[in-house]
């Protein structure tokens, strides 16, 4: 039986159709989160600027995912994890995406939530314009190398069954 949506709506497309669908439509959302988030590079937006790259990148890896591998990526934020999936060997990630990961994965704690420390600023407050630039040059490796990953045929990495 196939797990319930996490949204708790029925899913409606099954199969390849579905698979194709889903990539898609990460994809044009992480386009979207791309697009607008140098819109907020500008003083008290550079948090959102950052927290939308790293969802950018986050949707992408998921559409290569579901594209890729036929499935579902898992609901998580961990960008190297998703990635991981997506090749035979971690070393098969390019160094260029490595990087891009691990600039912007601490990025994402900071930009969400305030931390338990009252010492820290807030998340508002604790992000500036260079590292918003960085954060989305960086998302745009990660979009670049998946639009890369997604010209492959659909499934064409799914995960052998023993």
């Amino acid at each position: 039986m196939e797990p319930p949506d996490p949204s708790g709506r029925p899913r409606q497309v099954r199969g390849t159709k579905r698979i194709v669908a889903m990539a898609q439509r990460f994809w044009q959302q992480a386009e979207r989160d791309v697009e607008l988030a140098p819109l907020l590079v500008q003083p008290r937006g550079y948090y959102l600027a950052a927290y939308l790259a790293h969802q950018a990148a986050e949707k992408a890896l998921k559409a290569a995912c579901w594209h890729l591998r036929g499935e579902e990526p898992p609901w998580k934020h961990a960008l190297r994890s998703t990635a991981d999936l997506l090749v035979l060997s971690p070393d098969n990630i390019p160094d260029s995406i490595q990087t891009a990961i691990s600039l912007l994965n601490p990025i994402l704690e900071r930009s969400r939530y305030p931390s338990g420390n009252v010492e820290d600023p807030i998340p508002a407050d604790s992000v500036g314009e260079e590292e918003a630039r960085v954060a989305l040059q960086a998302a745009g490796e990660i979009m670049k190398w998946v639009k890369q990953l997604l010209q492959e045929r659909p499934c064409s990495r799914r995960p052998r069954t023993s």
